[in-house]
């Protein structure tokens, strides 16, 4: 009895805690629906703006890193100029803040305080860092695949190529696993540093010589015994440094690479400018029978390119076949023929009537367009519209604190009326070279499908440019380089050169002297210090307390003078 009423005892204590189990997994299951919905009704309709929104053209891990909105541009509009101490604290709180380097140091790794977060979690998003694309293409014009940017481990030699100026985890399947410590775990963003960058005059080209390296690379790396079959008799680690070793091997690649493209474009251009020709011989032969019929229809010279008549012919024809007495199989396939024939006749008339209008419409339309390059000194505008925009977007993004707002808002109302009379512009030079080339969609319409589509762009080294951080690695490829090869120095640090570093005492000098000459232009005379109160604010100091009694009598003590008895 007592085994029996234990094991019952046991029996109902297992079904206990599975009820409490299942009851428990119930509770979470609702308290997560719960949240959810709650999530769901209070959710806005559209996210805040808590970054910079990125390009359409930008790649997709670059444009869904979010970045902190930059700091407010510092105005002393609406502050008194009768309160100096007031005006002096902002005018010297601004000049510090405008000292302040903001692009010292090159960031080549992505930050993952920039990468989006999990649902229900938030961090300080930092801002946006200075990277080679700021250094390469400061206006941010090139598009993806323009450049090709070129990174080196500090520690292996390893080399990894980007399209884009920051490396993230994905590029570290770029290296192959050869032995033991050959793929780091991480980017480390003191580890990886620029080694090159590339520019490209087209991004087909680019695209073609970033798949090249990175063949020509994994060759290297995976088929090194035929090219070193004296690696062998090495140790597995001396054998691993040396395959993970790329820094000599990127330079005769890029300089392979450059070459074989300049070979094949002058392929691409031979075929292209065949091409060309055979479709100007093509168009103008066929626009020339078309000017003929569309004339001569027009004109109505020729009774066989009447339109009317044409149509009038076709109707009789068919009322021709259906009499009785012309019901004879030979007399069918006559009136069928000559039909046939009008009616192909009525559409070769028809079709060049409406190229002819179609072409005469578009011509007028583009003359109409370009008539504001055909003025006088219409280059010379554009330039100096060019030149005006880029000084108004830089005073915008730099604004002065000593200008108000209004003034800021003509300068952002003059800006977008410039930027709209360079579109005009532009499109007015380009409708005026369409004109007088007649090389409009119109005029190629008329094109058989082989010769309508045109051929890629040629490759070509004019532009090509190869910048390095260190230009003792284009020895590497010494007599390799193609002659039209650009070389430049990458300018990695030129904000860092160009920054002066003073000491506390000499900063502290030049911040007075750049606090006095703001102040000068804010303030009316009557505000302004005199140079005895100016004095008296600098270099005033607390008059030391006067000891009374026996303490006043004695001597002051010398503490550089050694106690005697």
């Amino acid at each position: 009895m007592v085994g029996l009423q234990g094991s019952m005892r046991a029996s109902d204590l297992m079904v206990l805690r599975a009820g409490d189990q299942l009851n428990s997994a119930k509770k979470r299951v609702l308290r997560t629906r719960r949240t959810f919905e709650r999530r769901l009704d209070t959710a806005p309709s559209s996210p805040p703006p808590i970054g910079i929104l990125a390009s359409a053209a930008m790649p997709r891990n670059l444009a869904r890193l979010r970045y902190r909105l930059p700091p407010a541009p510092v105005s002393f509009e609406g502050i008194d100029t009768g309160r100096i101490r007031l005006l002096e604290k902002k005018v010297a709180q601004y000049v510090v803040r405008q000292s302040n380097p903001r692009h010292v140091k090159l960031q080549t790794v992505v930050n993952a305080k920039a990468k989006p977060l999990p649902t229900g979690k938030s961090m300080v998003r930092p801002f946006k860092p200075y990277t080679l694309r700021d250094v390469v293409d400061p206006e941010g014009t090139a598009r993806h695949g323009q450049i090709i940017y070129v990174f080196r481990s500090i520690k292996t030699n390893q080399v990894i190529y980007s399209l884009q100026e920051l490396l993230d985890d994905h590029h570290l399947a770029q290296l192959p696993f050869i032995g033991k410590h050959s793929v780091p775990a991480q980017l480390r963003p003191d580890e990886w540093t620029p080694h090159c960058v590339i520019t490209f005059a087209t991004p087909e080209q680019g695209h073609n010589a970033y798949r090249k390296l990175r063949e020509f690379r994994k060759l290297h790396e995976v088929s090194w015994e035929k090219t070193n079959p004296g690696w062998k008799q090495l140790k597995i680690e001396q054998r691993i440094k040396k395959i993970m070793d790329q820094r000599a091997n990127m330079s005769a690649d890029l300089a392979e690479v450059l070459r074989i493209q300049e070979a094949h474009g002058a392929h691409m251009a031979t075929a292209l400018e065949e091409q060309q020709q055979k479709a100007t011989e093509f168009m103008d032969k066929k626009w020339a029978s078309i000017d003929s019929l569309a004339n001569a229809a027009a004109e109505k010279e020729n009774q066989a390119a009447s339109v009317k008549w044409l149509e009038h012919e076709i109707r009789r024809l068919t009322q021709k076949m259906k009499m009785k007495h012309m019901q004879k199989d030979e007399d069918q396939k006559r009136l069928e023929a000559a039909r046939s024939s009008h009616e192909t006749r009525l559409k070769r008339v028809q079709y060049a009537l409406r190229k002819a209008e179609q072409f005469r419409k578009i011509q007028d339309d583009l003359a109409a367009k370009a008539a504001p390059a055909n003025e006088p000194g219409a280059q010379e505008k554009l330039d100096d519209l060019h030149a005006q925009v880029a000084a108004l977007r830089d005073s915008l993004e730099n604004p002065d604190p000593t200008r108000s707002q209004e003034h800021l808002d003509v300068d952002a109302d003059l800006l977008e009326r410039h930027t709209a009379e360079i579109a005009t512009l532009e499109e007015a030079f380009e409708a005026k070279q369409l004109v007088e080339s007649r090389d409009h969609h119109i005029a190629r319409s008329v094109l058989p499908p082989a010769l309508k589509k045109s051929l890629p762009t040629p490759y070509t080294l004019d532009g090509v440019s190869v910048m390095w951080a260190d230009m003792q690695d284009a020895l590497y490829a010494a007599g390799s380089w193609p002659e039209a090869i650009a070389h430049e120095t990458l300018a990695i640090n030129k904000i860092r050169d160009a920054t002066a570093y003073l000491s506390a005492e000499e900063f502290e000098i030049e911040k007075r002297n750049e606090v006095s000459s703001i102040l000068a232009q804010l303030r009316p005379e009557e505000f302004q210090e005199t140079e005895e109160e100016k004095a008296q604010l600098y270099t005033r100091l607390e008059e030391p307390e006067q000891k009374t009694g026996v303490l006043g009598m004695l001597g002051k003590a010398n503490p550089f003078k050694s106690a005697s008895a």
